[in-house]
């Protein structure tokens, strides 16, 4: 009886312990989850695009580091 006792207690500290594990790392089922982990991959990825100044972007390494080439800055003459 006394190695019954034992073993019965061990599987239930075991289910209890499986039970606690799976609760606390199981995937939420909300509408929001799945939107709020796609924004935090997104964030992992790339970084915020809305971090820094609004209109300026990093210049790539075959392209001076002023102005882009490719952006119009209306404050400019028109050349004819």
């Amino acid at each position: 009886m006394n190695n019954a006792a034992f073993l019965l207690i061990a599987i239930g500290l075991s289910v209890v312990g499986s039970v606690l594990i799976w609760a606390l790392n199981r995937k939420p089922k909300t509408f929001m989850s799945s939107i709020d982990d796609f924004s935090r991959e997104m964030k992992a990825l790339g970084g915020d695009v809305h971090s820094g100044p609004a209109g300026r972007r990093r210049a790539r390494p075959d392209e001076p580091a002023g102005r882009p080439s490719d952006e119009f800055d209306p404050t400019e003459e028109r050349r004819s």
